[in-house]
């Protein structure tokens, strides 16, 4: 696998981490493309997701600590002549909540990013939460 992509989501995953509540968005601003039709998701509501970064700034209210933590499953591939890939990666996830609940959950990953100038940036993205239930 590419160290440059490794490396890309491993600094993803650490700007989205916190104990301050809430992730860098400063930092996480260089990974997504600022137009207002990009599409993200998420893990935490609201269910339709997020129009644009600057939208999605508010998710984490109530929430005191976040951990991302990519497993070595990254996979990546490029599309329209390398100017667009698609990331796909599993990740475990473990949230701490202002009143002292613990959420840990194991995470999937896909995220369309665009070259643009030589910079890879997010156009859409698509996080998917992976429950286990017993007997399955």
């Amino acid at each position: 696998m590419n160290t440059e992509w490794q490396n890309r989501i491993q600094e993803y995953c650490e700007a989205w981490t916190t104990d301050s509540g809430h992730p860098d968005f400063d930092r996480l601003a260089t990974f997504y493309a600022m137009d207002s039709d990009v599409i993200i998701y998420d893990s935490l509501p609201p269910l339709k997701g997020f129009t644009g970064f600057a939208q999605m700034r508010s998710i984490y209210p109530g929430l005191s600590r976040l951990t991302v933590s990519p497993n070595s499953d990254l996979q990546v591939k490029l599309l329209a002549q390398g100017q667009v890939a698609v990331t796909a990666f599993t990740s475990w996830m473990s949230y701490t909540f202002d009143d002292g609940r613990d959420f840990e959950v194991n995470a999937r990953h896909t995220d369309v990013w665009e070259n643009r100038n030589g910079q890879w940036l997010i156009v859409h993205e698509h996080p998917s939460t992976v429950i286990n239930p017993k007997g399955v």
